[in-house]
């Protein structure tokens, strides 16, 4: 693993010899995200701009979140708010069209909205002349399985954790679009929108980046410390966990996973830990326990923001074979 120290070098040529803001911190007011900011301020030093893209999804808490954070760091909090009724639109017309044909390798077009996170990204570097951009992204969340639901083999060796070959991009437009036949519900005003993600995110060309957890250990239980004692963050009410709190769709697409296929993210998550040598396999299997259950809250303020009956959709995906056998 590379150090921080290689980092500071790095970054140094971005920096402001006269103070002014020097970087842009993608910030969706998650843990990883807030983490990520307060090291760029407190350990490299940079005067960061925090960037929050609302998708329509981002969370009461994640916001009341975000506004601690940069109150207390002190750092200006810059928000670009899609058009939120349309986006949840959207999300309600592919979850419709998913109900009537189920397909596990589809779930991830319900998530396609913020992926334009990477374009605003960089129409926001433009705009204040800043070019340095340090993410949070932690490749322990590397969910291969998502894709692999459609048939990609899992690439373990590439590059960034949002990469994708060209090959593996034709094999999976070729799968959304034998599941488009499938069910026409697909076909609303959301295509035009899922592309542009699809393409923001694989496609567009990123430079003057860096993912601070490429250069700084991840570590769970300091980060958790951070978060509670020095910027008292706000926790769900439904979960003991501090991830994926501030992103509503998290809890749907996690019930689905775990109660089709009998494992979610968190067992990949937990499976890296372990991996890594962070966790033992008893520790991970009675944390896993926990992470797996509903989280009933979040489900229903979910469906009910898109406009869908709590009570239908859950019969649904309960009624969905298994792909396990108990």
């Amino acid at each position: 693993m590379k150090s921080i120290e290689e980092l500071k070098i790095l970054v140094e040529p971005y920096r402001s010899k006269t103070g002014k803001q020097d970087c842009i911190v993608p910030f969706s007011g998650g843990r990883d995200s807030t983490y990520t900011l307060h090291i760029i301020k407190k350990e490299l030093g940079l005067n960061p701009i925090a960037f929050t893209y609302d998708w329509g999804m981002v969370t009461d808490l994640a916001r009341r979140n975000i506004a601690r954070v940069c109150g207390k760091l002190g750092v200006e909090n810059i928000i670009i708010s899609a058009d939120i009724r349309w986006k949840r639109e959207n999300i309600k017309k592919n979850v419709q069209a998913w109900l009537k044909y189920p397909s596990l390798g589809m779930i991830p077009l319900f998530m396609a909205g913020d992926k334009f996170f990477f374009y605003y990204t960089n129409q926001v570097k433009k705009q204040t002349g800043i070019d340095l951009n340090i993410w949070g992204i932690n490749d322990l969340e590397n969910t291969e399985f998502k894709t692999g639901f459609a048939g990609l083999s899992p690439k373990f060796d590439k590059e960034r954790i949002y990469s994708i070959s060209l090959l593996n991009q034709l094999k999976l437009f070729g799968f959304v679009g034998k599941n488009l036949i499938k069910s026409p519900g697909y076909f609303n005003q959301s295509i035009i929108d899922s592309l542009g993600s699809f393409a923001s995110r694989y496609i567009a060309p990123k430079k003057d980046y860096y993912h601070l957890f490429d250069y700084y250990r991840w570590d769970e239980n300091e980060i958790t410390h951070l978060l509670q004692h020095e910027y008292n963050w706000e926790t769900a009410i439904d979960t003991h966990s501090t991830w994926r709190i501030g992103d509503g769709t998290a809890s749907f697409y996690n019930y689905i996973y775990h109660t089709v296929a009998g494992f979610s993210e968190n067992d990949t998550f937990r499976s890296n830990q372990i991996r890594e040598g962070m966790l033992t396999r008893e520790e991970a299997m009675k944390l896993i326990e926990e992470d797996n259950l509903p989280r009933y809250e979040t489900l229903r303020w979910y469906l009910e923001i898109i406009g869908l009956d709590f009570e239908e959709v859950i019969k649904v995906v309960n009624s969905i074979p298994k792909l396990y056998s108990l």
